[in-house]
């Protein structure tokens, strides 16, 4: 039953294709000049010129109206604005055509009950944004184009794909659109290399995201939820990525057929009828340890010891035993909770000195905190202004808090005020980046002696140390900007390093 529901799967996708690509030829040829469409010339002009657009300068052009005629794009290097104006079609034809166009950005229009509601062909760097396309065949159709953006759109109830690649490789990105009630919610057929579906809410379509015959694309951090069939469907399609997704409440999470050596990991699998299917496939379920696999809420095994990132309690956030999918297919690290976007934070910086003498070092303490659910792995770098101090390498894990130390020899810095700041690596996926750099505290880098830091060292530097010779850490009355060696107290090597340079100034 299973293995039928598969093969019905992929010859659903065939016959999409076929309706597609059938009805792109027939509709995306029109002769010059033919009744029932609106063509932005290459020229600039607008033909007919009663249509309900206008532009000033040959670059924006905006809907007065509502229009009611297919629209061809003959230009490249313009903005059409539909200023939230209906573009209504009959239940035929192409609602907009950009053939052989680059630059050309669509957005705010209302597109409606059209064969295919955009259709790009041999385009490429255009931008498909802040639309409404509903009531389509296709709403959004690219074919051996490469480059563009599609974003930022409610896709709605287009029966045979919200968005569908044909043969369309290349950096082309399908991101935080709205996509339901479809036949499916994204379609990559014959496309690869570099291809990205993220961000997106893919809902109650017969199929979230489907690949065929695509290699080299990555789909990631999408809402993938409640669709009929499958959540993503992968047939004959290899090498590609599926991270960070919610995929949940479908009838598959993920199926699989004669696809390879695909890459699955950080997946939040909840209360598919069937998590995954697989068929004469096998690939990677997780990102190894310490990042860790998928969650899958049928998962029931403990988590009691698995290697060094335990918290207080021994866990590690990771199961103990692999999730087994089939003989060829096993997730080795499940996750013990549901994966969230990952969230480094700089909370805290102090420095041991606001004064340091030329060629001495101070030391800079970092506090970070991991703000996600899983152990996470970054780089934690130092700078004084802009030049880097100290670079380290961190694991933490989920929740808790750690502080770095770095040193900073001054030897190489000029004499001044510096401004002291800390950022962490942005982690794959992460989205709160706001929280990753932190400028917090100023040192001035100064003669050695000048306690006071007006730029010399004088009888009040050496009053000042005088004043609370022999005090050492943790007492009140010590002061680091006096302590001019930095070895915890104030005694007769920080005199005599003040005094080698007492009447100095600059």
């Amino acid at each position: 039953m299973l293995g039928l529901r598969m093969k019905r799967s992929l010859s659903g996708i065939m016959v999409i294709l076929l309706l597609t690509s059938m009805l792109a030829l027939a509709f995306s040829i029109k002769p010059v000049g033919a009744s029932a469409t609106i063509y932005i010339r290459a020229d600039g002009s607008i033909d007919p010129p009663t249509a309900n657009i206008t532009s000033a300068d040959n670059v924006t052009y905006t809907f007065t109206d509502n229009n009611y005629d297919e629209i061809v794009v003959e230009r490249d290097n313009i903005l059409l604005d539909g200023q939230g104006y209906l573009l209504q079609g009959t239940g035929s034809g192409i609602g907009i055509t950009l053939s052989g166009r680059s630059n050309v950005t669509l957005r705010n229009i209302e597109i409606n009950a059209f064969i295919i509601g955009v259709w790009l062909y041999s385009s490429s760097d255009n931008t498909v944004s802040g639309n409404n396309i509903t009531n389509n065949g296709d709403g959004v159709n690219l074919r051996s184009s490469s480059d563009n953006t599609i974003s930022g759109n409610n896709i709605t109830a287009n029966s045979y794909a919200g968005v569908l690649l044909w043969s369309s490789s290349n950096f082309n990105t399908v991101s935080g659109n709205n996509i339901t009630n479809s036949g499916t919610g994204v379609l990559l057929w014959s496309s690869s290399n570099f291809n990205t579906v993220s961000g997106n809410n893919i809902t109650n379509s017969g199929y979230g995201v489907s690949l065929g015959s695509s290699y080299n694309n990555t789909v990631s951090s999408n809402n993938i939820t409640a669709n009929y069939y499958h959540g993503v469907l992968l047939d004959s399609s290899s090498d590609n990525t599926i991270s960070g997704n919610n995929i949940a409440d479908n009838d598959y999470g993920v199926s699989l057929g004669s696809s390879y050596n695909n890459t699955i990991y950080h997946n939040n699998f909840v209360n598919n009828t069937n998590q995954v299917y697989t068929s004469n496939s096998v690939n990677i379920w997780d990102d190894g340890y310490p990042s860790g696999g998928n969650y899958w809420s049928d998962y029931i095994e403990p988590d009691l010891y698995r290697g060094p990132y335990q918290n207080e309690t021994g866990s590690d956030g990771i199961g103990d035993t692999p999730y087994v999918i089939d003989e060829d297919n096993q997730d080795n690290y499940p996750l013990m909770n549901p994966w969230t976007l990952p969230d480094i934070a700089i909370v805290n910086i102090t420095t041991s000195k606001t004064i340091i003498g030329q060629e001495f070092t101070l030391h800079i303490n970092i506090t970070v905190q991991n703000e996600g659910n899983k152990i996470e792995a970054f780089d934690v770098t130092t700078y004084a202004n802009t030049t880097v101090i100290q670079t380290k390498n961190i694991t933490l894990t989920s929740g808790n808090s750690t502080t770095i130390t770095f040193t900073w020899n001054t030897t190489s810095f000029a004499k001044g005020n510096y401004s002291v700041s800390a950022n962490v690596t942005i982690l794959p996926g992460e989205t709160d980046t706001a929280d990753n750099t932190l400028v917090d505290s100023w040192v001035f880098v100064t003669i050695p002696g000048d306690c006071d830091g007006d730029r010399d060292v004088d009888i009040y530097d050496i009053v000042c140390m005088a004043g609370i010779y022999g005090v050492s850490k943790p007492d009140p009355r010590y002061d680091p900007n006096c302590d001019i060696d930095g070895d915890g107290d104030i005694d007769i090597y920080d005199i005599v390093a003040a005094a080698g340079h007492y009447g100095e100034s600059w």
